[in-house]
């Protein structure tokens, strides 16, 4: 049943006889698009639950032949007897830093400002740019990378160790690889992303 009343883009009802033929067409495409895409989405999402389910499953089965203890799961790959196909499954866990990295960052600044004769620019600007943000977030490797600046001027390592001490470890986040060999024998990923087909 076609709609006798639209809603625009401020929320204002519009009576259908009002909103453009194309517009309509236009809504039908979008809407039609976003519940097939919801629907692999929910797929998906069960066909992840399920690998990993059976996976690991096997996974365990490999611990106990093996008289392995159960442990924390890392990083596994399960695959066919020619090696053709091969599921990975990796771990990786969220790394964020709380309040104290802003005081490290003022240390590290503190350190520029005593140092800025004899700091070169390049060190200087790779510095700055491990504590700048995108989307409000800061990037983790940037920041852990300074660790390996052989650095020994005290604020510089008072300001390590309150960068140490301001990291958390939140909820690690499981993916999965599905591969199969090429021609060339060479392993490629069967892409389930949508965005990168």
């Amino acid at each position: 049943m076609a709609k006798k009343i639209w809603k625009d883009l401020k929320g204002n009802e519009v009576p259908a006889q009002y909103v453009p033929a194309f517009d309509k067409k236009r809504e039908l495409v979008a809407l039609k698009y976003q519940a097939k895409a919801e629907k692999l989405s929910d797929q998906l999402v069960k066909m992840k639950a399920e690998l990993l389910q059976e996976c690991d499953a096997l996974y365990n089965q490999m611990l106990e032949d093996n008289n392995v203890p159960a442990q924390s799961k890392g990083g596994y790959s399960v695959s066919t007897f020619d090696r053709d196909v091969k599921i990975e499954i990796s771990i990786q866990e969220r790394i964020e830093f709380d309040d104290k990295i802003s005081v490290a960052h003022e240390k590290i600044k503190q350190y520029l400002a005593e140092k800025m004769q004899g700091v070169d620019a390049d060190l200087q600007s790779l510095i700055n740019q491990a504590f700048e943000t995108r989307k409000g977030r800061m990037d983790v490797k940037r920041i852990l990378s300074l660790f390996r600046l052989q650095i020994k001027h005290p604020l510089w390592l008072e300001a390590m160790e309150l960068i140490k001490s301001s990291i958390s470890r939140n909820d690690s986040k499981r993916y999965v690889q599905i591969m199969k060999k090429d021609v060339n024998g060479e392993y490629k990923n069967i892409d389930l992303n949508f965005s990168s087909i």
